[in-house]
C-alpha cells in the first residue's frame, strides 16, 4: 500500500464514502420514485456476482398504492414505513442444481448493489426480512418455484442518519474460531 493510500480518509474514497453512508430509512417524503430511477437500481442489482453466474434474481416491483399498503398490512412488525415504492426480491430456484440453499446468496449481494446505488441517486431504502412468505406469495401471485428473499422499501428520504461503520471486534476472529468467546447480543438483537 502507497504512503497517498495509507494516509487517505475513507470518506474522500467513493465506494467507502457509499457504504458507510447508505443507512436504513424508514421515513419517506410523499413523492414518487421516477420509473428510470428504478431501472438503474435493477441494472446495479443485476450486476451483481451470480455463483456459476446462474442469475437466479427476479424483481417484482410494487408502486401501487393498494398493493403496496395491503404488502405492509401483512407484516406484523416492522413493515408499516411509508415508503411509496417495496421491491420485492425473489429467487427463481428451478435452474439451481444444488441442494439446500434456495439462491439466497445472490439475491443478498443483488440486495446489496441495490441498497448502494439507492443511496448514490439520493434514494433510502430499509431492507425486510421478517415477512410471512405466504401472504406475499399470495398478494403478488408468487409461484412456488419462485422463493421471497426480501422486501427493500424504497423512496426519498425524510430523514438523514450520519454514515457510520458497525465494526465490532468481537465478531473477528483470527486464523481459527474460538468457541469459547462469549457472544453478547449485538446492537439490533431483538430477542433480548
Amino acid at each position: 500500500m502507497d504512503k497517498k493510500t495509507e494516509n487517505m480518509n475513507i470518506s474522500e474514497n467513493p465506494v467507502f464514502s457509499a457504504i458507510y453512508g447508505r443507512r436504513s430509512i424508514r421515513n419517506y417524503q410523499d413523492r414518487a420514485v421516477e420509473r428510470e430511477k428504478i431501472v438503474q437500481l435493477l441494472q446495479a442489482a443485476m450486476a451483481a456476482p451470480s455463483a456459476c453466474n446462474i442469475q437466479p434474481w427476479e424483481f417484482i416491483v410494487v408502486t401501487g398504492p393498494e398493493t403496496v399498503g395491503a404488502i405492509k398490512d401483512s407484516i406484523a412488525r416492522w413493515g408499516g414505513w411509508n415508503a411509496p415504492v417495496i421491491i420485492a426480491v425473489c429467487s427463481y430456484t428451478a435452474y439451481i442444481p444444488w441442494q439446500g440453499d434456495p439462491g439466497t446468496f445472490d439475491c443478498a449481494a443483488a440486495i446489496e448493489n441495490l441498497l448502494l446505488a439507492a443511496h448514490a441517486l439520493g434514494l433510502g431504502t430499509v431492507c425486510v426480512g421478517g415477512f410471512d412468505p405466504r401472504a406475499i406469495r399470495q398478494i403478488l401471485a408468487i409461484p412456488e418455484s419462485v422463493h421471497p428473499v426480501c422486501l427493500v422499501y424504497l423512496g426519498y428520504p425524510a430523514e438523514q442518519p450520519a454514515p457510520r461503520t458497525q465494526y465490532l471486534e468481537e465478531a473477528v476472529y483470527w486464523e481459527q474460531y474460538d468457541a469459547e468467546r462469549p457472544h453478547p447480543p449485538r446492537p439490533g438483537n431483538i430477542l433480548v
